[in-house]
Order: structure tokens, then sequence, then C-alpha cells
């Protein structure tokens, strides 16, 4: 069946105004587009402009930093003159002046004399022995021959083929135990009345301080841990050396070592 010609030029039609429709809407792509480019455009120029001037900003802060290290180093230069010059200002300011000479009396305790030259002490005393280093208190005994000091857990043993004791002292203040090592001097035998037969005990030697009494002596060692007093000093210690009032007690200063001793 063939086709008339209204109906031909109605397709046609309507063809030609389906490819001008379509023709417009490219277009109004194209432009909206363009429209879109151009926005984008705009803002990184405005973008930019705000770059530059940061930029701008950043090297005035440069140039600032850049003077402030130029007068850092300036005033770091005057610093280090200054030091170099300070010694001599110091000698100006502070001149050097005579040492002060200060005259020591020569013994540190001042002795009682009595009857001479011997030391007046009274019934009690206290001493200082080393080893430990140790104040104690002592009974000044004149019916005494020697010298005594408390020995607990007593131990004697040999070291290199010499006799020696191992010993414990009791810290007055502290109550602790402290050990010493000694090497024996001698033995001697003492005689109690409750002992007929004699007790052989070790001599040890310890430097003894008193007043300005400051020598080795030798003391027996034994147990007086049932009595008062840990050291007792007899005629071995007394002889030339002190004189006792039985009426008076701890006559002599304390003895305080000092960091030479």
């Amino acid at each position: 069946m063939r086709l008339g010609t209204p109906v031909l030029l109605a397709t046609l039609a309507i063809t030609a105004g389906c490819t001008q429709l379509q023709e417009q809407q490219e277009q109004q792509e194209q432009q909206e587009q363009i429209a879109r480019l151009s926005a984008q455009i705009d803002a990184l120029g405005e973008s930019l402009g705000r770059t530059e001037t940061q930029l701008k900003e950043l090297r005035v802060d440069q140039n600032v930093v850049v003077a402030d290290l130029a007068a850092g180093r300036a005033g770091i230069s005057q610093l280090e003159q200054a030091v170099q010059h300070l010694p001599d200002a110091m000698k100006a300011l502070c001149p050097e002046q005579d040492p002060v000479v200060v005259e020591c009396p020569a013994n540190r305790v001042q002795r009682i004399f009595v009857s001479g030259d011997k030391m007046v002490i009274g019934e009690l005393e206290t001493v200082w022995i080393d080893p430990p280093g140790l104040s104690l208190n002592a009974r000044i005994d004149t019916g005494a021959t020697t010298n005594s000091l408390n020995a607990e857990d007593m131990v004697e043993f040999e070291r290199d083929g010499d006799n020696w004791v191992r010993f414990h002292v009791r810290d007055t203040d502290s109550k602790d135990l402290i050990e010493i090592e000694r090497e024996v001097v001698r033995y001697v035998r003492v005689y109690q009345q409750a002992d007929p037969g004699g007790t052989r005990r070790p001599v040890v030697s310890l430097r003894l301080h008193l007043g300005d009494v400051s020598d080795p002596f030798e003391f027996t060692l034994a147990d007086r841990s049932h009595l008062n007093h840990q050291i007792l000093l007899g005629r071995s210690f007394l002889t030339d050396i002190a004189l006792v009032d039985v009426g008076r007690r701890f006559v002599q200063p304390r003895y305080r070592p000092t960091r030479s001793d």
C-alpha cells in the first residue's frame, strides 16, 4: 500500500521537529557546561588571588624574622664581648683581701687539772672506743687492776697464724649489737670468789678517748651484759693519768669525733 502525500509530509515534519528539538537540547547542555566552567574559572581566579595575598604576607613575615635573627646575632656578639671582659670587671669590683688567720686552741676538750698534770674523773664517765667508734658509759674502779670490756657472743679463731677474737658490743642508744674483730694481744687468767680456779680471757687493744687522752689501751674481754656498764676502767688506765673523785659523775666532756678522726 502506498502512503499518501499528506502522510509523508507529516512524517517529514515530525522528523524535522525532533531533530531541531535535539539540537536545542544539545545547545542548552553546552551553554550550561560553559557556565559551570566559567564559574570554576572564576573560583580559581579568586583562590589564586588569595594565594598571592598570602604569599605577600609570608614574604613580609620572612623579612621580619630575618631582621630579628640579625638583631639576635648582634646581641649575642655583644654579650660574648661582655663575658670576655667580666673577669676584669669582677677584679675591679672585688679586690683581693688579705686572708684572715684564726687561731684555734690546741685541744678540742678542756682538761681539768688537779695535783699537777693529772685529769680529774668521776666514778662514771662517757668514753669513746675505736673500733667500732662508739660512746659507752664506763665505771671507774680503782680496785681493779685491768680494764674490762663487755663482749657478747665471743668467738675465738685463727687468722694468718695469729689468734683473733670476734665479739659484739651493744650500742647504748639503739641497743643494736655491733660486731668487732681484733687480734688477741695476750691471755690472762682472772680469779673471782665464785671462780677460784680462774677463767682464761683474751686481751685486745682498743683506742680510748676520755678528756684529752686518746691512746690505745688493753681491755680484758668478758660478758658483762648482766652489769649496768659495758666498760670498767682500772688502774692500768688510771696510773699517771687521772685522779678519781668518787663523789662526782661525768666530769669530762663527752668526746665528739671530727671528720679527720
